[in-house]
């Protein structure tokens, strides 16, 4: 799954890895439908949209075939970057409802809203350990961009081992390893980080590469690759072994910037 605005406005579709057939997910209109995340059974999905009109983002969900929508927020403050909690029950996203970023968390029984992170200049792009216990994030300070770590179980915080700017990050599927964009030049580049160590995943001198997301068995990683960020960019879909990564495979080309890849949960 992955967001793309080949159509023109950004739509959410889902890749064939084998074969490259694409379709798109959920109703075509005049709006915008972002940052798409699949629920750990692999049923539903979240994301970002502009469908209820004014240009600002709130939290939905849908099943895997664009019926059953269901809005979770409505705020004037824009709400993104959406994840699945584990369990399902709630999904964290990034709103600037206080007046910066801050990661908040949504609860589907009743839509209550938690507030999850503070004494950051903003806190964005959250992501849920597959295990349930952790909750990363991008935490911007004063001299740029870090991986921060939030302990489920007790609220404990703390910064995994990223030195330089760093945003987006994954987790493995076994929640041992992060992989997130390393910033400190450019081009961008890939890497991961354990509690032992830290490793390159891409590192390429004419790519841009962003929105790891590692396959359900842990043995590829898709991102996004351009030759450009911002001005003149072209995001297409590419995937790496995990194992053995430096080779780029380019799923995706042609008109549109295709990014947010997320691979799909085997359905339960």
């Amino acid at each position: 799954m992955f967001q793309s605005d080949r159509e023109g406005p950004t739509r959410i579709f889902v890749i064939d890895v084998a074969t490259r057939a694409t379709r798109r997910v959920g109703a075509a209109g005049n709006w915008n439908d972002e940052d798409p995340s699949w629920s750990a059974d692999g049923r539903r999905l979240t994301f970002a949209s502009t469908r209820a009109g004014g240009n600002n983002f709130d939290i939905y969900v849908m099943d895997a075939d664009g019926s059953n929508l269901v809005r979770l927020t409505d705020h004037p403050a824009p709400d993104q970057d959406p994840v699945w909690a584990v369990d399902g029950r709630s999904v964290f996203f990034t709103s600037e409802r206080n007046g910066r970023g801050e990661i908040y968390r949504v609860w589907l029984n009743d839509k209550r809203v938690d507030r999850l992170t503070s004494g950051f200049s903003r806190a964005i792009m959250p992501a849920a350990s597959p295990d349930g216990r952790y909750l990363a994030f991008a935490a911007q300070l004063i001299m740029g961009f870090r991986i921060e770590l939030i302990d489920l179980t007790d609220g404990s915080r703390r910064s995994v081992g990223t030195s330089g700017g760093a945003c987006r990050p994954a987790f493995a599927p076994n929640s041992q390893e992060l992989a997130f964009v390393h910033l400190d030049s450019e081009p961008s580049r890939l890497e991961a980080v354990t509690e032992t160590g830290r490793r390159t995943l891409i590192a390429d001198q004419n790519k841009w590469v962003y929105y790891p997301s590692y396959s359900p068995d842990g043995r590829y990683v898709a991102f996004s690759v351009s030759p450009e960020h911002h001005a003149g960019e072209d995001w297409d879909l590419a995937i790496t072994d995990a194992a053995r990564p430096g080779a780029i495979t380019v799923l995706t080309s042609g008109r549109g910037n295709d990014r947010v890849p997320e691979w799909r949960p085997r359905v339960q």
